[in-house]
């Protein structure tokens, strides 16, 4: 089979396409034959070396897969040759007190993420597979957990979005930006925009969202005040970087919630103290969704009350999808098709 390998971590040149055996399931696996696997942040980031994956050297990278089940360890229970799955980005043992409670996210042996997932096929742990409703395409399941998920568990559990709020995000054109704006409206919430390319303010408006600012020059934090008439109660952000975070923390209305998501690059944020107990804000970070949060995803992705937005490349172009990962040019989350 083809499998994506990385022998030295860094440029998108260093992803080669070899042939590897087909991988045989251990007891509480499952094979699956991948219909599209994500393109992600983490994934950028294990393949740079900012991240260490936990497999040695060399490694496949992905891991967002929906597929259909080909194989089925000695062990697994619930899952059969034939099903439709995709996978929570991180497994869990299923186990312990945190993972009995709903809590895998602190899971006592450790999450691992799903590595292995840029190839026809991958061997998956059942802990964090869930079967897809068949109403939703797999090319578009592939990603759910990660883009739809977690920015539920970052606007509903964290932010605690209510009917009305305004809520804004930033990185609008990613994968976690596209779906965080619809998850938000899904919530009741106002979406609120935020992109640093004027090309994307058609799309996002399509998209759904309900305003749109660019963020451009250090004054733009007026134009958030003006079209949430007074500041959003809601932050998700998605970059975590300082030129945004500056303006942005400026603009917000008295009792908001801020919530990073993601940091794109390594800079470090200012923040005067007497700013955040003078709004009386709260920061806050939100990891993961858990698998009641990815169960929900589908439910709503299966309603039509969010729509799954994927960018689909050849996994035979997967040089050229890291590069576009690295320039930021997917609108959505970007997948590989083997």
């Amino acid at each position: 089979m083809k499998a994506t390998r990385v022998y030295e971590q860094g440029a998108p040149e260093n992803v080669k396409i070899e042939d590897v055996p087909q991988p045989e399931p251990t007891s509480m696996q499952v094979v699956v034959k991948v219909a599209a696997v994500g393109l992600c942040g983490h994934d950028q980031s294990d393949r740079n070396g900012l991240t260490r994956p936990h497999v040695g050297i060399p490694f496949t990278i992905g891991h967002e897969v929906a597929g259909t089940v080909v194989a089925v360890g000695d062990k697994v229970t619930g899952f059969a040759i034939g099903d439709r799955v995709a996978t929570k980005q991180q497994t869990h043992c299923g186990e312990c007190t945190n993972c009995r409670i709903g809590r895998e996210i602190q899971c006592e042996q450790g999450r691992k993420f799903n590595y292995g997932g840029w190839a026809e096929y991958v061997a998956l742990p059942v802990p964090g597979l869930l079967k897809v409703p068949e109403n939703i395409d797999l090319k578009d399941a592939a990603t759910i957990a990660c883009t739809v998920g977690t920015t539920l568990n970052a606007l509903r559990n964290v932010g605690q979005v209510m009917p009305g709020e305004n809520v804004l995000i930033t990185g609008a054109g990613g994968g976690l930006g596209l779906h965080g704006m619809q998850v938000a409206k899904a919530l009741g919430g106002r979406a609120i925009a935020v992109t640093s390319s004027p090309s994307k303010v058609d799309q996002l408006r399509a998209a759904g969202a309900d305003e749109v600012v660019v963020a451009q020059g250090k004054d733009y934090w007026e134009e958030i005040v003006k079209v949430t008439d007074g500041g959003p109660q809601v932050v998700l952000d998605n970059v975590g970087h300082p030129d945004l975070f500056s303006p942005i923390f400026r603009s917000l209305a008295r009792n908001a919630r801020y919530v990073f998501t993601g940091q794109v690059y390594r800079q470090k944020i200012d923040l005067y103290p007497a700013f955040l107990f003078g709004k009386e804000t709260q920061i806050r970070g939100a990891g993961p969704g858990n698998m009641a949060d990815f169960a929900d995803s589908l439910q709503l992705v299966s309603e039509g009350k969010v729509n799954s937005i994927i960018d689909p490349m050849a996994l035979d172009d997967v040089v050229e999808a890291n590069r576009r990962l690295d320039a930021s040019s997917f609108f959505g989350r970007g997948v590989l098709i083997p």
